[in-house]
């Protein structure tokens, strides 16, 4: 049985890597929040290596020209650490519906491609629901590559006019253009998971190439700085992809002893991952010493090299699940490095951003962004439990307080109660 060797990483080890995003993100080591707090919990930092060198998380200012994150309490300004966007004013802060209530939406998003998407979209329905909104359109193409499709749909969404649209973009560059038609239309857009670069959009989604960056940090350092990767890519050309992609390179672009042996894709589905794992693996009977993916396929992945009798090497586990978490702490001595998969929490979070541009709480900036929750060996056990099924694609999804807490919220609405 051929075996995929990396160094093992210590208990000590692991409390080291847990405890350094402090810089990045200005919060503290993480731990799940008490089911009271409004808090949430910190992210934790993977990357104990010294800046610049491999296994270091990199820095890179804000894309922020007129100073508006200075407004900001700091561990939120620096929660936008490698976001590529710019930081704008919102066109719709001093918006407010003519309607006191009785809100319409329309959803325009991606068809179900990743247990993610499924469980946000649903998210968002029925919130929308539980708040009294009327969907009055529910659109999403058939292809999470059919862009033409799915502008198409927008622009029906835009021809129903409802108070609000909710957006899931699959190409954002697009979509600036539509969002600018929304604004023209007086009906506010509120981009879901994957921003827009636009004043006139208003994006709610997690830092993904800051997420990326640290959980492919914690990853190579593990390695020691040394060794051969295979790359899993997600769905080549989407923003969640090219996203993912920039995080991977800011850490490589450190590491030249590290070798890319290869890039497999994965669809951002663990089934098709292991397929296409398994299929590189048998034409390259070594192995390598770790993985780096685009997220969501950890648990694939991991079957794709028991599958084919090697031992399961470093995996980066953005968007960790129930099956691979609870696997990793089965195995005390696998160096794990995972993020939380909040997607019910980020459906709410979406309707919540809505419904407060509708009653004119005035958002301040363009882009509302939440750092990731990291999972280490140091939260590990605090976070999943070993009884799952090793399986589960369930999101490892953390307290729903983790991601976009009510106060934390706060901090990005002019007239919001603090």
């Amino acid at each position: 049985m051929t075996k995929t060797s990396f160094p093992r990483f210590s208990t000590e080890g692991a409390a080291i890597l847990g405890v350094s995003a402090l810089v990045l993100t200005g919060c503290s080591a993480s731990a799940p929040a008490a089911p009271d707090s409004s808090a949430g919990a910190a992210p934790a930092q993977v990357s104990p290596a010294a800046a610049g060198t491999c296994g270091s998380v990199p820095t890179d200012a804000a894309n922020d020209p007129n100073g508006l994150l200075a407004d900001f309490p700091e561990e939120i300004a620096e929660g936008y650490n490698l976001y590529p966007y710019e930081i704008r004013k919102s066109a719709w802060a001093g918006y407010k519906s003519p309607k006191e209530g009785g809100f319409t939406a329309a959803i325009v998003g991606m068809p179900p491609a990743s247990p993610f998407i499924a469980s946000m979209s649903e998210a968002i329905r029925t919130s929308l629901q539980d708040n009294g909104v009327k969907i009055v359109g529910d659109f999403a193409p058939d292809d999470p590559s059919n862009v033409p499709l799915q502008l198409q749909q927008f622009n029906e969404a835009l021809s129903l006019k409802p108070d609000v649209i909710i957006y899931t973009a699959i190409a954002p560059q697009p979509s600036v253009g539509l969002a600018k038609a929304a604004h023209d239309a007086g009906i506010p857009l509120v981009a879901a998971q994957i921003p827009i670069d636009s004043e006139f959009a208003v994006s709610v989604t997690r830092n993904t190439p800051l997420a990326v960056a640290q959980v492919t940090a914690g990853t190579v350092g593990a390695l020691g700085g040394k060794g051969t990767v295979l790359r899993v890519e997600g769905i080549p050309g989407i923003p969640a992809s090219t996203f993912a992609n920039m995080g991977i390179d800011a850490v490589l672009k450190n590491c030249p002893e590290i070798k890319v042996a290869g890039s497999v894709t994965g669809f951002f589905q663990p089934a098709t991952a292991q397929v296409e794992v398994q299929k590189f693996l048998a034409t390259n009977p070594a192995g390598v010493d770790g993985v780096l993916q685009a997220g969501t396929m950890g648990v694939g992945i991991r079957n794709a090299f028991e599958e084919s009798g090697m031992e399961v090497p470093p995996i980066a586990d953005d968007g960790s699940s129930h099956g691979f978490s609870s696997w990793a702490l089965a195995n005390p001595d696998y160096p794990f490095f995972g993020t939380t998969t909040p997607s019910v929490r980020t459906g709410e979070a979406v309707v919540d951003v809505a419904l407060r541009i509708l009653k004119g709480d005035g958002p301040k900036i363009n882009q509302i962004v939440q750092p990731s929750v990291i999972v280490s060996r140091e939260n590990l056990a605090t976070m999943a439990d070993r009884s799952w099924n090793h399986n589960d694609l369930t999101d490892l999804a953390g307290a729903p307080e983790d991601y976009l807490p009510i106060d934390r919220l706060n901090e990005f609405f002019t007239q919001s109660d603090k």
